[in-house]
């Protein structure tokens, strides 16, 4: 079996350079052999082979320690002119480089050859420019491109994240399971109790709208979602009875904040799917919402225990990446076992981050 080998970045490069810079020699030498002097002379081969090796080591030393990253994250015509500037100072350092040490030594000679020297050393440095720019121009680009596929692609993960969010949502938030649970509990209440069972109607009626509609703002009210919070935990009460009890606490000052909409909703459900409903004797819920110190802190404890197969959800991957994009990587998703039997999820975000 034959096995491939991926070329890595760094080999492409230092192929690029050796082949892009001993090219120079080629075409060089062919010019000075037909064009300008007629016939070949090694001289020249040597000659153009130092220029090329001195092309290579400096512009490969400059772009290591003055070319950062950063550069190709400004405006296109900054870094063009970022470009430009480059240029310069490679053709100034390799004609420096070439010609520094014999002006050197015969400086006392030509101290009044000042004008002819400085002419010397810009002619030279728009001879070298010719092959630097070159150089520049393609590794400008090959930069800008890279930087290009880069957003493109992070553009693309993120809009997947988005729809992927939005299915998960809609299928956890009230998949089948709770609503065939809910509406058997409600045929159950109308044998029962009449009124009892339009109050459940109403409410079961009520999440499913909000459940459609909420996608159209990115950003809800926490008193919004709490109130569909507590729909929700009221039909579940229907089906539990007195195997589920639940608190709610939300601090005034957090009321007014905003939050992604269901997602307190959906952590509220999943602590009935792997917390409550796992218990023969049932459960409490507790959520928990307060501001600290301009971080947004929502707590769900649930009766039960916290397993391996909990944390590795694609509900838990999608919520997390939700609250990336909206607040930023400060923003965080924490799940633990809780005193004796109970399990603690914490989300917390940035206040200040929020539209």
């Amino acid at each position: 079996m034959i096995m491939k080998q991926r070329i890595s970045k760094n080999q492409i490069y230092w192929l690029c350079q050796v082949l892009g810079w001993f090219s120079l020699v080629l075409v060089e030498t062919i010019n000075y052999t037909f064009v300008l002097v007629g016939s070949f002379q090694w001289e020249y081969v040597s000659a153009f082979g130092i220029q090329a090796l001195y092309g290579l080591l400096v512009t490969h030393f400059y772009k290591k320690f003055f070319i950062r990253k950063s550069t190709f994250e400004r405006p296109i015509r900054a870094i063009w002119v970022k470009g430009l500037a480059d240029t310069f100072n490679i053709s100034l350092i390799i004609t420096l480089i070439i010609i520094g040490p014999s002006i050197i030594q015969s400086w006392y000679l030509m101290t009044d050859q000042i004008l002819a020297v400085s002419i010397e050393i810009l002619g030279r440095i728009l001879n070298q420019g010719r092959y630097i720019v070159v150089w520049i121009i393609i590794y400008y680009m090959y930069k800008i491109l890279e930087r290009n596929r880069s957003i493109l692609q992070e553009k693309l993960e993120m809009e997947s994240l988005l729809t992927s969010t939005e299915l998960e949502l809609l299928k956890t938030q009230l998949n089948p399971h709770f609503l065939f649970n809910a509406l058997n509990s409600i045929k159950a209440l109308v044998l029962i109790d009449g009124h009892l069972a339009k109050d459940a109607i109403i409410k079961l009626s009520e999440l499913l709208q909000f459940s459609l509609r909420y996608e159209k703002s990115p950003l809800i009210k926490m008193s919004e979602e709490i109130y569909k919070v507590e729909k929700y935990l009221e039909l579940e009460k229907i089906r539990f009875g007195s195997r589920l009890s639940y608190e709610i606490e939300v601090a005034r000052d957090a009321q007014g904040l905003e939050v992604p909409p269901a997602l307190v909703l959906t952590l509220t459900e999943n602590a009935i799917k792997h917390g409550i409903t796992q218990l023969p004797d049932g459960g409490q819920i507790k959520i928990k919402v307060e501001s600290r110190e301009n971080t947004l802190l929502i707590q769900v404890i649930n009766s039960g225990r916290l397993k391996g197969e909990n944390l590795k959800g694609i509900g838990l991957k999608n919520i997390r990446g939700r609250l990336v994009h909206l607040f930023g990587k400060t923003a965080n998703l924490h799940l633990q076992n809780h005193l004796e039997n109970s399990v603690l999820t914490t989300i917390s975000y940035p206040i200040h981050a929020q539209s």
